[in-house]
């Protein structure tokens, strides 16, 4: 009989090598099944690890039933130098601020201890490159001998910034373009110059081959009725700003207005390649609309040499799929607060469909009082993690909503606070790198 071995946390959608094969054959020896000294190291299965077991036709799929932490969200900042459309500050009322150093230290000293911390991603609401000492925090994760990545804007990046990124150990750049002309990338981002965006990024990625520095470039791009007849020019503009991957996510509308410009209900289907580069980038999809003029437009984004992956979530209409928690996450604010999720770190309002929802933020701890390990081991945060890793709450993306739809405190299916059954992350509606 053939045994494999499969651990989702390390099937990457950046690009990046594991050291760990896809695909493993086993042994039974003396009614025992014998996995090699080096997989459980890398797996963190230790004598009392409890793992789960998978049948299907192909065999037996044993993964932990606990992820480790893999990947930490830090959003350096609240604030930022544009006023965008799409942003969720237009429906919450909280105050601005910057991460303190000491605090991020702190962080970076005690996630020393977690030897399965793969990455560090930089973003949350906010500009990381408005982040005086962002080069510094960078500098730091690269210390850890992780990945490191950095969502931005790409207006802030001048030579100076982008020396300083590169030297500190950027590994990913990627630069968010909601438009592929200067009109509309000017109406949906207030103002952004687009022609400012492309040679910012030209400038780092020769800086970066000057210097002989490798960090890879991408450009993730939100999709709604009022650009998406521009994704025919996004892959030009992809080749001219050097992006070896695209994302393409759903609008997530934090105003009644923007609700009006969302394109999904349908999905589609998935597929992923192995290899990825800028003159064949890989180009991930939501759900969205099937119908001819949407899908005209992302065909043309392909061209016909580029590869369409949407296996950021394994999607099932009946069950949410929680990338953040199936990969070992944690979402870090400015403040320090310890969240499960991106999704959770804030508490704001956004609309699902023509539903307005309330989302209250989940906080786990907080790095200035309790230590990552101590946060981490709680039993309210394993039990949730074995909750969502389950997904038992209510399907309230499929239905009309209720009274307990319009809050995330508790669902018709007795699940309480925090409930993720209208979250379209976990639907893959919503996805990013």
């Amino acid at each position: 009989m053939q045994f494999l071995i499969n651990n989702p946390q390390f099937w990457r959608s950046d690009g990046i090598n594991e050291e760990l094969p896809e695909e493993l054959e086993l042994k039974l020896k003396d009614g025992k099944l014998e996995i090699p000294a080096e997989v459980k190291a890398k797996l963190g299965l230790e004598s009392d690890t409890e793992v789960k077991i998978k049948f299907n036709q192909k065999g037996i799929y044993i993964e932990r039933a606990d992820p480790r932490l893999t990947k930490v969200y830090i959003e350096p900042t609240s604030d930022c130098n544009l006023n965008c459309k799409t942003c969720v500050r237009h429906s919450w009322e909280e105050e601005m601020g910057f991460m303190e150093l000491e605090d991020y230290k702190k962080l970076i000293r005690e996630l020393k201890g977690f030897e399965g911390l793969q990455k560090i991603s930089f973003w949350g609401i906010g500009e990381p490159l408005f982040h005086p000492q962002i080069a510094e925090m960078i500098e730091l994760a690269s210390e850890l001998k992780v990945k490191s990545q950095m969502i931005t804007n790409g207006l802030l990046l001048n030579q100076e910034k982008a020396a300083a990124l590169l030297e500190a150990g950027l590994d990913s750049l990627v630069v968010s373009v909601d438009g592929t002309s200067p009109e509309t990338m000017a109406d949906i981002r207030s103002g952004a110059d687009l022609q400012t965006v492309i040679e910012n990024v030209q400038n780092f990625r020769k800086l970066r081959d000057k210097k002989q520095k490798d960090c890879e470039i991408g450009i993730e791009y939100v999709i709604m009725k009022s650009n998406v007849d521009e994704l025919k020019d996004l892959r030009k503009l992809a080749f001219k700003m050097g992006a070896s991957f695209i994302f393409l996510t759903n609008l997530l509308p934090y105003t009644d207005d923007m609700s009006d410009e969302i394109l999904y209900s349908f999905s589609i289907s998935r597929s992923q390649p192995e290899i990825r580069t800028e003159h064949r980038p890989e180009i991930y999809l939501p759900p969205t609309d099937l119908r001819e003029d949407i899908i005209r437009d992302l065909a043309a984004v392909g061209g016909k040499s580029s590869s369409l992956s949407t296996t950021q979530v394994p999607f099932n209409p009946h069950r949410g799929y929680c990338k953040f928690v199936e990969e070992g996450s944690i979402a870090v604010n400015w403040q320090g607060e310890i969240s499960p999720c991106i999704a959770l770190m804030h508490s704001y309002d956004l609309f699902v469909r023509d539903r307005q929802k309330h989302i209250n933020k989940y906080s786990l701890g907080n790095i200035k009082e309790e230590s990552l390990t101590e946060i981490w081991n709680k039993e309210e945060f394993r039990d949730f993690r074995k909750q969502v890793k389950d997904f038992p709450f209510s399907d309230c993306t499929q239905c009309s909503g209720c009274e307990m739809s319009k809050e995330n405190k508790e669902d018709c299916h007795g699940n309480e606070f925090p409930v993720c059954g209208d979250c379209l992350w976990a639907r893959g509606v919503i996805q990013c790198p």
